[in-house]
């Protein structure tokens, strides 16, 4: 899931959760083309992914083809949080409220219409619109024209992390905005996307239904001709399916796949667990503040000084995932540790906020257990096991916890059953620290759902959207961290990384950055 998976991410309101039929699910992998088992590499290679995409459409599902290589972005997002240019040449900081933005020579849509600086400055126009996410952070004023592949932008106000929202797929997808216009227009049905050629991808959707996709080359595509001759996606919920999909040759590339599956492919050839990087991308845990039991601070205190980070990676998850002591991931320049596992303190404070065990070792205040729900979906890569190890570790500082598994974790979390949820990055998908703080954990913040409402973190938040010098940067996000931590709104369980089952075909397949499964130069390796 997205800025939550896969991301959490994400976008999809940052946990995105889909499902396809019972009857879909056993039939998916059966409608693959089957292909023999063995260390042939196909260059036109059948990825199942456990997301289903409803359609083309850039405002209901777009961001899912930047994942597959049919859309692009503007800005390339990284492992570090810095993003490079993708199909800008060059993004320059003219001044704390101006942007020069450069298009790379013969960029086009697939329709054949040229993406020039005309079009550039008409899709920023229309995201600042139609895209909630980029109009709430990037203060868009305007964008003109100022060269054959070139558009000046102003904003209203600072946005120093532009480069990191213009390489944020819920926020300014490179597309044919009057081409869209155009099919609105004429009322059609989303499956006329199909062949309205509106991205610019190297790779285009040719069909698409509940069970799957296909793509083809664009043989004329900016950059060249792309390297794999197509590709096919399925749609398979169920990732122990995917995993069965794998191993019978028909399936190359499994994709969100939980930890438990390197444990059960150790020794085999005919299936590889992969591993990415660290990234942004983590198992985040949040407090409803909103809840009776979470309005105490000493409770949310609790959970995560309860919460043992270190076996978490290293024995839960079997080492498949980085020790957590921050909330940003390791060597970001503005990072740093707040995170410790202590159940002597855990202790001592419920003890000083009157919360007293009983005999069956669960705390108690004024006739009331402390039991708290853990929201998890069995959608999210390892969050139910997650959620599951927390029962343990907490039950030593007298917390009994309930472990809630939710089909749809977006709707859920709106809801009030629950005390802590498995959680999105405090890092937007483009990297961005400013546009997910908002969102996340300022007062009123879109994605906000755990009802925090902190005037001084509130104020951090706010200082730092308009703060362009990096080391005042440095500074606030410092206090923002110590802030979450000391107040107990938010950890980070462990550091996810990104995990693919691959054939045998595809073992050398390197795992990118989140969401970018296939691009241009992707090709199988051995």
């Amino acid at each position: 899931m997205r800025a939550d998976l896969a991301a959490g991410r994400r976008r999809r309101g940052l946990v995105a959760t889909c499902a396809v039929a019972v009857l879909l699910l056993l039939t998916a992998c059966a409608t693959t083309a089957g292909k023999p088992a063995g260390a042939v590499a196909d260059k036109k290679p059948t990825i199942a992914t456990p997301y289903a995409i409803d359609d083309l459409d850039p405002i209901t599902s777009g961001y899912w083809g930047v994942e597959f290589g049919y859309v692009e972005l503007l800005m390339r997002a990284s492992a570090n949080g810095v993003p490079t240019p993708w199909v800008l040449s060059e993004l320059a900081a003219v001044d704390d409220r101006t942007w020069r933005l450069k298009l790379n020579e013969g960029v086009a849509f697939v329709n054949g219409k040229p993406f020039d600086a005309k079009a550039l400055a008409a899709t920023l126009a229309w995201s600042a619109e139609n895209q909630p996410s980029f109009s709430r952070s990037a203060n868009f004023a305007s964008a003109k024209v100022t060269g054959p592949l070139e558009v000046t932008m102003k904003t209203t106000a600072p946005t120093p992390t532009m480069p990191n929202l213009l390489a944020d797929e819920s926020n300014v997808l490179v597309m044919d905005v009057e081409a869209y216009k155009e099919h609105v227009a004429a009322k059609k049905d989303a499956g006329a996307l199909l062949e309205a050629g509106l991205y610019t991808g190297p790779y285009k959707v040719t069909s698409l239904d509940v069970k799957g996709a296909e793509l083809a080359p664009v043989e004329n595509h900016w950059r060249g001709r792309p390297a794999l001759e197509g590709l096919s996606v399925r749609f398979v919920a169920e990732a122990t399916s995917r995993v069965q999909a794998v191993q019978a040759g028909e399936v190359d590339l499994a994709l969100y796949m939980p930890v438990s599956a390197a444990r059960t492919l150790r020794g085999r050839t005919d299936a590889y667990f992969l591993k990415g990087e660290p990234t942004g991308l983590v198992f985040g845990l949040i407090s409803r503040v909103a809840s009776p039991l979470m309005r105490d601070q000493a409770v949310r205190r609790a959970i995560y000084l309860a919460t043992d980070y270190r076996a978490m990676a290293e024995d839960v998850l079997q080492g498949h995932a980085g020790h957590a002591k921050a909330v940003f991931p390791p060597g970001y320049p503005y990072t740093i540790e707040t995170q410790e596992t202590d159940l002597n303190r855990a202790a001592s404070e419920l003890d000083a906020a009157g919360w007293s065990t009983g005999g069956d070792g669960i705390r108690e205040k004024n006739g009331r257990r402390l039991v708290i729900r853990i929201l998890c979906t069995p959608s999210m890569p390892d969050g139910v096991t997650i959620a599951t190890a927390m029962q343990s570790q907490l039950k030593k500082a007298g917390i009994e916890v309930k472990v809630v598994q939710v089909d749809d974790h977006s709707a859920a979390r709106d809801g009030a059953d629950w005390e802590v949820s498995l959680s999105s990055s405090l890092l937007s998908f483009g990297g961005s620290p400013d546009q997910a703080l908002s969102e996340l954990l300022a007062s009123g913040g879109t994605n906000n759902y755990a009802k925090i409402a902190d005037d001084e973190l509130d104020a951090h938040i706010a200082e730092l959207g308009k703060t362009s010098d990096e080391k005042r940067r440095t500074e606030i996000l410092g206090q923002i961290q110590r802030l979450v931590w000391d107040r107990g709104y938010y950890a980070v369980a462990a550091q996810r990384l990104l995990t693919v089952v691959a054939g045998p075909g595809w073992r050398g397949y390197r795992v990118p950055v989140p969401n970018l499964w296939v691009d241009h130069k992707t090709a199988p390796a051995i």
